[in-house]
C-alpha cells in the first residue's frame, strides 16, 4: 500500500476508534442525559423553549447570549422529541464524539497518529470538558465547531480553470468556488457558537493577507463574514443585558490601569499554562477541575509540568510557523486572544481560561502536543545517535598499520596478537615503534570517547523521562475529577426540583387562585416547569395528593377541583402586573398530557423580588383579589424575600400548608385570613 494511502487508512481507523470510545463513555454516563435541570441548565430551557412571539423580549434578560444556530437546533430537539431533559441535552452529547473525531483530523495533520490519539483523549476525557458536554449548556458545540471551521478553511492551494500559470506566478480572475463553498459552510457552523467571529475573522484576515488577487479572496470569505456577523450583531448582542452586572468582573479588562492591565492579562496566561488541559476553564466554581497534587513535593510537580507545557507551547509554535497550515491555526488562534481581549475591555467578553472559551482549547492543545512531539524525537534522535556511536579508528602509514575498533564488552578482538608483536618492537633497544605507539593512543582515547558518548546518553534519555513524566501528571491532572463524575451521576444540584414544585403548583391550583413566584433567579426556571416542560416529577412521593380523603389531615386544604382546560389556554396575553420582567407569551395549549393538572397561565402568576414591587403591593394592585395564594420561594433568596413574606399577614393572608423541595424552594398555599387576625389598620399601612 502506498505509504499516502496507508496514512489515510489509519486516519480513518483512528477517527473512528475515538469517535466511538467518546460515544461509549456517553453511554456510561447516560444518567446525566435524563437527569431533571438544575439551575443553570433551566434558564436556558426557558429561552429556548419560549414561544415565538415572545422570544424577542425575552432574550433581553437572558443569563448569558446563545448563539442563534444552537438556540435553534436545540429547540428543534424539543419540538421534535418532546420537552424533556434528555431531548435538550442530545445536542451537547453529540458533539463530543464530533469534536473527538474532528480533533483527530486536525492533529494528524501535525503530528503522528499516537500524538493525535493523545491529544483528542488529553481533551476530550477532561472532567471539567465531560461536566460542561453533559449539561444543557452550548460549549461542547462551540469547540466542535471551532474546530470544524478551521478544518474548512484549511484547504488546498488554488488549482483549476480560475487559475493560469503565467512565469511561475498564478493570475486569478474569479473566486474558487470550492473555497467559496467551504467558506459559506464555515460561516454556517459560526452560527452554532457564540465566539464564532473570534474563528472567523482572524482566518478571514489571514486569507486577504497573503494575496495575491485579495478582491477574490475577500469575496470567498464574504458569506461566512456577513453570516458570523448579522449572528453577532443582530442576535447576540441584544442579550448582552449581563454585561452590566458584576459576575464577569474578574474576567474584564475594563476598568484596570495600566500596570492592573498587565497584572492582568499575565494571571491569565498563567492560569491558562497551568490548566488540568492548558485553557480550560477554572472560574466555574460549579465545575469538576484537575490540578497537579505534588504530594509531599507540594507545588514543585506543578511549576515543572507548567514550565513544560510553556516549553512545548514554544517549540510547538516554531515548528506549526513553519508551515501554511501551522500559520493559519496559530493565527487563528492569537486572533482569537486578542479579539477576546479588545471585547473584555469594553465588557462584552471575558478573558482567560474560563467556559466561554473553550473554544481556543483545541488549538493550545494541538500546539502543545505538536512541541511535545517534536522535542521526545529530538531526544530520542539524539540518544539513538550517541548510543550508536562507532568506536575510534586510527589509521597509521607504513608497513605496520592497524586498524584498531574497540571490542564491545564480552567480545573477543579478531585481530591476533601476532600482528602488534616482534615485528613492532626494535630488537636493539626494546623501545616501541611509532605504529605501536600510536595504537596505544588510539587505543587509550578510544575508550575515554566511548565512556564519554555513553555518559553523554543520559542527558536525551533523562529529558525523554521528563517529558513523560509530565505528561503523565497532566494526564492525572485532566482524568483527576473522573471518579467525582462518577459519584455524582445522580447528585442533586440547586433548583433542580423545581419541575416537582411547579407540579405540586398544578395539582393545587383552582380557578381563581395566583400562583407568586419569589426570587429573581427563580423566574425562568419556574416558566419553563410550568409552560414547557413534560418531564415527570424527581419525587413524587412529595407531591400533594390529589385525592382529599388520602390527604393527612394537617396537610388537607380542601378539595382539590380540577380546572376545565378552556380556563387555562391563554398564554398570549400581557400580564399588566408582572413589571418590566412580564412579556408576552404564547401558548403550547395549558392542559398537560392526558391525567396530568393543567398548567397555570403566565397570567395568573405574579413574580416578586429584586427591582419590582412588593407582592402586597402588587396583589392589591389586580383588578379583582385572588381566591386563594400559591407563593413559592427559591431557598437561596428566601433571606432577601423575609421582608415580603412578613407582610402578606397583615394584607390579609395567612399561610396554612406548604412543602419543601430539598435545594429548590417551598410552595405555601395562602388563604385569606379570618377577619381577627387581620390588623385593623388602614389598607396602606397593611402593604407597606
Amino acid at each position: 500500500m502506498p505509504p499516502a494511502l496507508g496514512s489515510a487508512s489509519r486516519s480513518r481507523r483512528s477517527v473512528t476508534v475515538v469517535a466511538l470510545v467518546l460515544a461509549g463513555l456517553l453511554g456510561l454516563l447516560h444518567a446525566y442525559l435524563t437527569r431533571p435541570f438544575w439551575y443553570d441548565e433551566i434558564w436556558r430551557a426557558h429561552f429556548v423553549s419560549e414561544p415565538a412571539r415572545s422570544l424577542w423580549s425575552e432574550l433581553t434578560v437572558a443569563n448569558t447570549p446563545s448563539a442563534f444556530g444552537w438556540l435553534a437546533l436545540t429547540r428543534l430537539c424539543g419540538e421534535v422529541f418532546g420537552w424533556h431533559s434528555w431531548s435538550l441535552r442530545l445536542p451537547g452529547f453529540i458533539a463530543l464524539p464530533l469534536l473527538g473525531a474532528a480533533m483527530v483530523v486536525l492533529a494528524r495533520r501535525f503530528a503522528g497518529t499516537a500524538a493525535a490519539v493523545v491529544a483528542v483523549l488529553w481533551l476530550c476525557l477532561n472532567s471539567t470538558l465531560l461536566d460542561l458536554a453533559t449539561q444543557l449548556k452550548p460549549y461542547a458545540m462551540e469547540t466542535a465547531a471551532a474546530v470544524a471551521i478551521l478544518l474548512l478553511w484549511m484547504d488546498g492551494p488554488r488549482t483549476g480553470s480560475a487559475a493560469a500559470v503565467d512565469g511561475g506566478s498564478v493570475a486569478v480572475r474569479s473566486p474558487d468556488r470550492a473555497r467559496l463553498v467551504r467558506r459559506t459552510a464555515a460561516g454556517l457552523l459560526a452560527l452554532l457558537a457564540v465566539p464564532g467571529i473570534f474563528m472567523i475573522v482572524p482566518l478571514a484576515a489571514v486569507d486577504l493577507w497573503r494575496g495575491p488577487a485579495r478582491r477574490w479572496r475577500l469575496v470567498e470569505c464574504l458569506p461566512a463574514l456577513v453570516l458570523a456577523a448579522a449572528d453577532t450583531v443582530g442576535f447576540i448582542a441584544h442579550q448582552s443585558s449581563q454585561r452590566n452586572g458584576n459576575y464577569w468582573d474578574r474576567q474584564f479588562l475594563a476598568g484596570r490601569s495600566p500596570m492592573s492591565a498587565l497584572r492582568f492579562v499575565g494571571d491569565q496566561v498563567r492560569e491558562t499554562v497551568t490548566g488540568s488541559v492548558p485553557g480550560i476553564d477554572r472560574f466555574d466554581p460549579s465545575l469538576l477541575h484537575g490540578a497537579v497534587h505534588g504530594g509531599p513535593l507540594g507545588a514543585v510537580p506543578a511549576v515543572l509540568v507548567a514550565l513544560a507545557v510553556a516549553a512545548a507551547g514554544l517549540v510547538g509554535t516554531a515548528a506549526l510557523a513553519r508551515r501554511p497550515d501551522g500559520r493559519l491555526l496559530l493565527a487563528a488562534l492569537g486572533g482569537a486572544e486578542l479579539m477576546m481581549l479588545a471585547a473584555s475591555a469594553a465588557r462584552y467578553w471575558p478573558f482567560g481560561p474560563t467556559r466561554t472559551n473553550l473554544f481556543v482549547v483545541p488549538m493550545i492543545v494541538i500546539v502543545v502536543v505538536v512541541g511535545a512531539e517534536r522535542a521526545v524525537h529530538r531526544l530520542a534522535v539524539a540518544a539513538g545517535t550517541r548510543w550508536a556511536l562507532p568506536g575510534p579508528e586510527m589509521a597509521a602509514d607504513g608497513p605496520n598499520a592497524v586498524a584498531l575498533t574497540l571490542p564491545l564488552p564480552g567480545r573477543v578482538s579478531s585481530h591476533p596478537l601476532s600482528g602488534i608483536s616482534g615485528s613492532g618492537i626494535a630488537e636493539s633497544d626494546g623501545t616501541e615503534t611509532p605504529g605501536v605507539a600510536a595504537v596505544a593512543v588510539a587505543a587509550a582515547a578510544g575508550g575515554a570517547r566511548r565512556r564519554w558518548a555513553r555518559a553523554a546518553v543520559a542527558l536525551p534519555v533523562a529529558g525523554i523521562v521528563a517529558w513523560c513524566a509530565c505528561g503523565g501528571l497532566t494526564i492525572t491532572a485532566s482524568l483527576a475529577g473522573s471518579t467525582t463524575l462518577w459519584d455524582h451521576r445522580d447528585r442533586m444540584r440547586g433548583l433542580d426540583r423545581m419541575v416537582d414544585a411547579a407540579v405540586a403548583a398544578r395539582q393545587l391550583a383552582r380557578p381563581g387562585d395566583v400562583v407568586a413566584v419569589g426570587g429573581r433567579l427563580a423566574r425562568p426556571g419556574w416558566l419553563y416547569a410550568m409552560e414547557a416542560s413534560d418531564d415527570q416529577p424527581r419525587d413524587p412521593s412529595g407531591l400533594p395528593s390529589n385525592d382529599p380523603a388520602g390527604t393527612p389531615a394537617n396537610q388537607r386544604l380542601g378539595s382539590l377541583l380540577p380546572q376545565p382546560a378552556a380556563a387555562r389556554t391563554s398564554r398570549g396575553a400581557t400580564v399588566p402586573d408582572d413589571g418590566p420582567t412580564s412579556g408576552v407569551v404564547a401558548g403550547r395549549g395549558a392542559a398537560g398530557a392526558a391525567g396530568r393538572p393543567p398548567r397555570v397561565a403566565r397570567d395568573d402568576t405574579v413574580f416578586f423580588g429584586g427591582d419590582v414591587p412588593p407582592l402586597a403591593q402588587r396583589l392589591a394592585a389586580r383588578p379583582s383579589p385572588p381566591r386563594r395564594l400559591l407563593v413559592f420561594v427559591f431557598d437561596i433568596e428566601r433571606a432577601g424575600l423575609a421582608g415580603q413574606l412578613a407582610a402578606l399577614p397583615r394584607a390579609g393572608w395567612c399561610p396554612s400548608r406548604s412543602w419543601s423541595f430539598p435545594l429548590t424552594g417551598t410552595l405555601t398555599v395562602y388563604d385569606h385570613c379570618p377577619s381577627a387576625a387581620v390588623r385593623p389598620a388602614g389598607s396602606a399601612a397593611a402593604l407597606r
